[in-house]
């Protein structure tokens, strides 16, 4: 009770330590922020006059071109006018004049004539008076009228069409919008607008800071980002996480030191009980072998003779059924030997050292299955590289894939899938086994590798426990994933290969 005590006065206390630690982190912060702020409106503020004072400069360039297009206009209004006078122009003769100047067309209207050159260049539009600018932008033309006098003082007009495209593209390039444009790709800027006058003074967010200043009827709205002042936040939160971490750590150190003593026995307690219930597992499983090896060693040693003696005396036998015999012979011995290292589970396996074949000893396992598996109509997928080398005990491999694939194919009604895909990756050799027709629940999925558990009528539960304990002995590794949508699992068999 003691320790537990101190444990707590000390975590106590470094709470107290930690709680100061982040009251002046935000004081500081505040400050900061408060600091940051006005300094970012004082220059916000300057930028935004520099912004408008270019964008005055913009609107003023604009008009000055204006005005000088609008003097050259009206300079050759008054040529032609003179000419006109001198001798009246002919269509033609007014659309090579037009055609030499640059013009897009030129018309002469008085009283009584009209001459346009070229004929179709401007039909619908009249004079609007001496001395007036009209820009057509659908047509991109400017269109000048200058008002002249023929001999008899009656009254006559000239329109100029003059080309837009250059003059257009130079006001884009001085536009406000532009400049506007120009504006937002500065760095510490994050937006440079027009709009609306419904605000009149500056104003601060998260991420910027505004100023509003009026334009006539709109408004100019200028965003400086709060980069540099994220920045030093982003420093001082650094600094502020470094020490607090070092404050936990210090705190975390000590106090699991002085909660160490309690917690240590507590611990000795459960893994005193997790040694007792493995050796109440490991005595379980060596009476169930003891009582495996006795009750079938007997009847398997009978049908070892039987078949020894089949194939000695039996000479009519096709090379198939030979074959049979030979692999049926075989099992029987995997079987008695199998029966012999169960009654050695509880304790180790003694793993002969040897060079095995994995995709010939599959092939081999799969072929006493083919007549049952043939029967159930299970469809069964063989892809396995050749000469699969492994280090290790062909009889217990042996027994490790038949258990597999036993429990695959009795799993299976009819219709059923069994593949087995087997490559090799990194000096390692991989065994996948996949299978329809699982159909335990989630919780139930989880203690398949655990002795005694089983889903069949007559079964011990110990076949996928020994299975993985046989992967274990030679060093490699039994894993599974399920499907459970489609009722499916997959054991990965992890097998170190051999050097050669």
């Amino acid at each position: 009770m003691k320790h537990y005590a101190n444990w707590r006065i000390n975590l106590a206390v470094f709470t107290g330590f930690i709680l100061i630690v982040v009251s002046y982190f935000y004081y500081q912060t505040e400050q900061a922020s408060r600091e940051f702020q006005k300094h970012s409106q004082e220059h916000s503020e300057i930028l935004a006059a520099v912004v408008e004072l270019n964008i005055r400069n913009a609107i003023f360039a604009q008009e000055g071109l204006e005005n000088i297009v609008s003097a050259s206009l009206d300079n050759s209004g008054r040529f032609i006018d003179y000419l006109d006078a001198v001798e009246s122009f002919s269509s033609a003769e007014l659309t090579a004049f037009a055609f030499e100047s640059g013009f897009a067309g030129l018309k002469i209207i008085s009283a009584d004539t009209v001459v346009s050159g070229p004929a179709d260049w401007l039909p619908d539009e009249k004079c609007e008076g001496t001395g007036t600018l009209e820009h057509l932008q659908d047509k991109h033309l400017y269109l000048y009228s200058f008002a002249g006098f023929a001999d008899n003082h009656n009254s006559k007009c000239v329109l100029i069409g003059l080309p837009a495209e250059k003059i257009e593209q130079t006001l884009a390039d001085i536009s406000v919008q532009r400049l506007l444009e120009m504006f937002n790709d500065l760095h510490d800027i994050s937006y440079v607008r027009l709009g609306p006058a419904d605000q009149q003074q500056s104003q601060s967010s998260a991420d910027v800071t505004e100023t509003f200043l009026p334009m006539g009827e709109e408004q100019l709205v200028v965003a400086l980002k709060k980069t540099r002042f994220g920045l030093r936040r982003s420093q001082m939160q650094r600094e502020f996480i470094l020490f607090i971490s070092f404050l936990i750590l210090c705190g975390g150190i000590s106090s699991w030191w002085l909660y160490r003593a309690q917690q240590l026995r507590l611990q000795q307690a459960r893994e005193f009980e997790q040694k007792m219930a493995r050796q109440h597992e490991d005595a379980a499983l060596g009476r169930a072998a003891a009582t495996i090896t006795h009750e079938l060693r007997n009847p398997l040693n009978a049908i070892g003779m039987g078949l020894q003696r089949l194939q000695i005396e039996t000479e009519n036998l096709d090379r198939e059924q030979k074959e049979l015999l030979h692999s049926m012979r075989e099992s029987v011995e995997r079987s008695n030997s199998i029966i012999t290292r169960l009654k050695q589970y509880s304790d180790s396996f003694t793993v002969a050292n040897g060079s095995v074949n994995i995709t010939t000893l599959v092939a081999e396992v799969l072929k006493l299955y083919q007549t049952q598996s043939e029967k159930q109509q299970i469809d069964i997928q063989f892809d396995c590289a050749e000469d699969l080398l492994v280090k290790g005990d062909k009889v217990l491999l042996a027994q490790l894939f038949e258990n597999l694939i036993k429990n695959s194919i009795e799993a299976q009604n009819k219709n059923g899938f069994l593949t087995i895909d087997c490559h090799a990756k990194e000096k390692k050799c991989f065994i996948e086994i996949s299978n329809g027709g699982f159909k335990l629940s989630d919780e139930e999925s989880k203690l398949i590798l655990e002795p005694y558990f089983t889903s069949k009528s007559r079964g011990t539960g110990l076949g996928l426990v020994i299975s993985n304990k046989i992967v274990q002995a030679h060093g490699g590794e039994l894993n599974y994933q399920i499907n459970f949508d489609k009722q499916i699992i997959r054991f990965t068999i992890t097998l170190p290969l051999t050097d050669s």
